[in-house]
């Protein structure tokens, strides 16, 4: 059963971008996603148009809404991506956190924490869990564990 996905992640420098491509490559790889990625869908400049930037934000939202979940990468804390998680929350779309940029032994934000169905810190363990997912035929609820800040 095709799952849709909403990638929520910065792109704004070189490691973030490194990152989304990587992300990106995930969910191609499996046929069962349909990825929304925004960097493909809706790209916003600064200097845009109102209406461009009306149809960016209000395609975003769309896309939010209609996932069957998201997964957001927490690097760098952008800003943008945290707001998508957070109107993802209270839409009630589970998230799934990639935080590859978490040092080992670091803590994860409580509010993230507690936001999510599962915190991955390696692609290799997010392609494990999206295929347990697929296997399961459903969302592996997960929670994250160890410390939070």
């Amino acid at each position: 059963m095709t799952k849709k996905i909403y990638l929520a992640s910065g792109w704004f420098n070189p490691v973030q971008a490194e990152e989304l491509s990587s992300l990106e490559e995930i969910c191609d790889s499996r046929e069962w996603i349909d990825l929304a990625s925004p960097r493909r869908i809706f790209v916003c400049p600064p200097d845009a148009p109102k209406e461009t930037q009306d149809a960016t934000f209000d395609g975003n939202l769309h896309h939010i809404k209609t996932a069957d979940f998201l997964i957001v990468n927490t690097r760098d804390k952008d800003i943008g991506t945290i707001w998508e998680a957070g109107y993802a929350y209270a839409n009630e779309v589970p998230i799934v956190y990639f935080c590859q940029g978490l040092p080992a032994g670091a803590k994860f934000n409580l509010m993230l924490a507690r936001s999510g169905v599962k915190v991955c810190t390696t692609f290799e363990q997010l392609e494990d869990y999206l295929d347990r997912c697929n296997q399961e035929g459903q969302l592996l609820f997960e929670p994250y564990d160890k410390e939070i800040e």
